[in-house]
């Protein structure tokens, strides 16, 4: 009977095993994990509205386009692991977004934003609304320092939320008088819905968080004075030379101005007929600048 010697065992095993880690080297390198931190409307992991997620949409069209690589979904992470894992150099890709110089040090970014988010505004009652226009100046923004000052509004603010630029800067400052209603609680809609019991009489908000909770028909929302009217989000990559390549692509399909056009519809599906307006004339804006 032959046996086999222990060098050509050896051989084999090595053999087999250089196999599968080339095999595991090729899936890795060919393989784009899709991070959907569940934030809805941007990413909607869930539910009847599952198909107009903002994002959702951005990563299926972008996924369409790249054959060459093997998609996988990694669902319900949150921000701080996500960006952790990128930060260890796992192949993925994360949005929505925004830039600052801590994350550009790990991360690639897209080379133009998938869309543009319009900031925190005011949310009131629709049949209250008469109250705030002493408040309204002549762009049609309400001078939300003015209104805090009279002390004469209650304003519901969710703990441990940053609301961004002058917002924040009347929360500190007024923080110990009567003007805000701090709300503890997970539930982000929940300072929304004590506003619709007239706990209070407004509360800040995105536009989309309106539409998306449903209240758009009871509720609106008022854009704010001094707050930036809009901010790029975009799309991430890890920052190595796998990173770079894909980005390189990703860019190349953005560069299609349908491809934009069609990214801030996705934006739009979650707006108001008036936000709608604002917003076309931001991207405009924007346009020009470019």
């Amino acid at each position: 009977m032959n046996t086999i010697s222990r060098c050509q065992k050896t051989f084999v095993f090595s053999t087999i095993i250089v196999f599968l880690v080339g095999c595991l080297e090729v899936y890795a390198q060919d393989t784009i994990f899709w991070y959907q931190p569940d934030f809805p409307p941007y990413v909607i992991i869930k539910g009847a509205d599952k198909e107009y997620g903002i994002q959702n949409r951005v990563n299926e069209y972008l996924i369409s386009r790249l054959p060459e690589y093997k998609h996988t979904n990694i669902k319900n992470a949150n921000y701080a692991r996500i960006l952790n894992n990128l930060k260890n150099q796992q192949q993925g890709v994360i949005g929505p977004i925004f830039k600052n110089p801590e994350r550009e040090k790990f991360l690639l970014y897209s080379k133009h934003p998938c869309f543009l988010v319009l900031p925190n505004g005011l949310v009131v009652n629709r049949n209250n609304k008469k109250k705030f226009n002493p408040y309204i100046l002549r762009d049609g923004t309400l001078d939300i320092e003015a209104l805090c000052k009279l002390k004469k509004t209650r304003i519901g603010i969710v703990k441990g939320r940053t609301y961004k630029g002058i917002l924040d800067e009347m929360i500190n400052k007024y923080q110990y008088s009567k003007v805000f209603t701090v709300r503890h609680g997970t539930d982000h809609l929940g300072v929304i819905k004590m506003l619709l019991k007239n706990r209070f009489d407004a509360t800040f908000g995105y536009p989309i968080e309106i539409k998306y909770a449903g209240f758009d028909s009871e509720l609106e929302v008022l854009r704010i004075a001094k707050m930036t009217p809009y901010i790029p989000s975009y799309l991430a990559v890890t920052k190595n030379e796998w990173g770079q390549t894909l980005i390189n692509k990703i860019n190349a399909i953005m560069e299609n101005n349908d491809a934009l056009a069609e990214f801030y519809s996705y934006y739009e599906y979650w707006l108001s007929e008036t936000d709608k307006t604002y917003y076309q004339k931001y991207l405009k804006e924007y346009a020009e600048k470019k």
